[in-house]
């Protein structure tokens, strides 16, 4: 790994390099992802670009410049507050008021504010490279500020201008309602310059980290496409550009962070699909920067108009099911091998209970404790079986260890000795593991699912600020492999509470052998380092879980007759040696009777 690094280490030239794209690319008056809440509208938010012809670079007939100077235009809806401008002619800030950025302001989703996000791309019949994001259009929606209600639309519109008189048209209609957005791009005419026939609309800017914890949220940052019912992930580890191509009709794309996405998907058939990726080291902290960029091809027939459907919004389920059954799909609910299990298990009963119960509880901390208490309770036929198992086993221990005193160097009679010893007493060795696998993918489906669920995210509970992070209790001045720089609280109950199930379900600690008694404090170790940079919400069910499982199995142990027990093995045992005995006494009379 260490080798790994030093050859793939960027260059001194290169890090300067890098550093002054990225001054160059965030130098705009106004921080906006960190924006002040109240959006003071007096200050000013947007470069200037200039607007000499000399200073731009000559684009043929699209380098006619009909407008002299940007002019914002704000849109705000209940769902969120949006900056358009002419420069590229579409939304160059999107700030979604009901998501919080970890330290302050509300969540904004583009790393570049200087320009519009989309961009129409392609190659004019004079040779030009043609990126519409590096226009200037002209606003034909003259009111600077459109609010919006309930229930209300609204629209704005940007034209391009040719020297002919031929135009590029976008308008966006905005549902108050949704996170979603129509693009509608008319070539008036304009399609003639266009070379080969066919345009790319393109998202270009990243989605900004919202987390504390950016390493974490980078694992979940991916480009996605969905085509003939199929969605890929895009998600290359390596430095430097990547690109995926994609050929035939794609019904959306998207790029996402660990919360938050932009779809985009065209209402005719496309001709395909461009994700690629941009990783490169930061040179503020050796952090690696993800950018995934998007685009759909689409070729012109015989339609002046294109319309395409954009979401620009949360990871939240009812919201992308109502703009694609099959977007909710990229929040990861599992391992592949049980998405079989695990997607419709989240879509179908932990997110209805958790809308249910939590609009009656209005805390997600007392949603998740209930929801504990109900797997239990529907795994309780399972875990039953289980508990009783070990605590025979545990009742029996004195028997088996008689057992290996006895064969001691006999390992087969040994073996055969303690298997009858189960039979006799009607216990399953693997009476405690089998119930235990069955519940795995449950497990496992929690596991993920609170890593990545918005319902948890920035929900509070007793002293944790964020069920989706670390409930930090207190930070360290060095950082421990896998365990990271602080102490998680419920953590640290979760891992005290595997303990205790474990002396009281005996595992361990009736054992002779000190690796065995070791085990019951190794494991619940293991899972303190593991754990204790994952989501709070997990350590919370978890905590829960294995104090339900303390009660069940100490109330399990209080039925369990150990006197009958012995009074049934010793009952056994009596049989067999009559048995035995009469077998014997059989044998000496035929040995008798042979000798006569």
């Amino acid at each position: 790994m260490l080798a790994w690094m030093y050859t793939t280490m960027p260059s001194q030239e290169e890090l300067e390099r890098q550093r002054q794209e990225r001054v160059a690319r965030d130098t705009v008056p106004e921080r906006e992802d960190h924006i002040d809440p109240r959006w003071d509208e007096d200050r000013e938010i947007a470069v200037r670009e200039t607007a000499d012809p000399a200073d731009r670079p000559s684009l043929g007939v699209f380098g006619h410049q009909a407008v002299t100077d940007t002019v914002d235009t704000w849109v705000e809806t209940p769902y969120f507050r949006a900056r358009f401008t002419n420069l590229g002619g579409g939304p160059a800030s999107f700030h979604l008021k009901r998501h919080d950025h970890w330290d302050e302001g509300k969540v904004q989703l583009m790393s570049d504010t200087t320009r519009s996000a989309y961009s129409v791309e392609f190659l004019s019949t004079e040779n030009y490279n043609i990126e519409t994001d590096q226009l200037l259009f002209r606003p034909l929606t003259a009111d600077p500020s459109i609010t919006l209600a309930r229930g209300e639309q609204g629209t704005l519109q940007y034209e391009f201008l040719l020297d002919d008189g031929s135009r590029m048209i976008y308008t966006y209609t905005i549902d108050a309602d949704s996170y979603q957005i129509l693009l509608s791009i008319t070539f008036d005419d304009a399609g003639q310059y266009i070379s080969g026939r066919s345009f790319e609309l393109m998202w270009k800017p990243a989605i900004p980290p919202t987390e504390r914890d950016v390493a974490s949220e980078k694992q979940y940052t991916a480009a996605y496409s969905y085509a003939g019912g199929v969605l890929e992930q895009f998600q290359p580890s390596s430095q430097g550009y990547t690109e995926s191509i994609i050929t035939g009709n794609v019904t959306w794309v998207a790029s996402k962070s660990k919360f938050f996405t932009q779809i985009m998907m065209a209402q005719e058939p496309t001709d395909g699909a461009i994700l690629s990726a941009e990783l490169s080291t930061d040179p503020d902290n050796g952090e690696t920067v993800h950018d995934f960029n998007t685009a759909l091809r689409t070729r012109i027939s015989g339609s002046d108009t294109y319309s395409y459907q954009l979401y620009l919004g949360p990871l939240d389920y009812n919201h992308l099911r109502n703009f694609h059954a099959k977007t909710y799909d990229m929040v990861d609910t599992g391992f592949r091998f049980i998405r079989w299990f695990s997607d419709p298990f989240v879509k179908y009963i932990i997110l209805p209970f958790f809308w249910f119960v939590g609009g009656f509880t209005g805390n997600m901390g007392v949603t998740i404790i209930l929801f504990a208490l109900l797997v239990k309770i529907v795994l309780y036929p399972l875990t039953k079986k289980s508990f009783e198992s070990m605590a025979a086993m545990r009742e029996l221990q004195p028997e088996m260890e008689a057992i290996k005193e006895k064969y001691k160097d006999e390992p087969q009679k040994q073996q055969q000795a303690t298997m009858k010893l189960f039979k006799t007493a009607k216990v399953n060795p693997l009476g405690s593991c089998l119930p235990n696998l069955l519940q795995i993918p449950v497990l496992i489906t929690f596991w993920r699912f609170f890593q990545n669920s918005i319902e948890v995210r920035q929900e509070r509970f007793l002293w944790a600020e964020d069920l989706s992070a670390p409930d930090i209790l207190f930070n360290l001045p060095f950082s421990i492999p896998l365990m990271g720089d602080h102490i998680a609280g419920f953590v640290l109950l979760m891992t005290a509470s595997m303990v205790i199930q474990m002396r009281v379900s005996g595992q361990g600690s009736t054992a002779p052998n000190p690796t065995l008694k070791m085990m019951q404090y190794v494991l619940p170790v293991m899972l303190l380092f593991i754990f204790n940079r994952l989501s709070s919400g997990l350590s919370l069910y978890y905590l829960i879980y294995n104090a339900l499982s303390i009660v069940q199995q100490m109330m399990i142990n209080k039925r369990i007759d150990h006197v009958k027990l012995m009074e049934t093995v010793d009952k056994k045992k009596a049989k067999e040696m009559r048995k035995e005995k009469m077998l014997e006494e059989k044998k000496a009379r035929k040995e008798k009777n042979s000798k006569k």
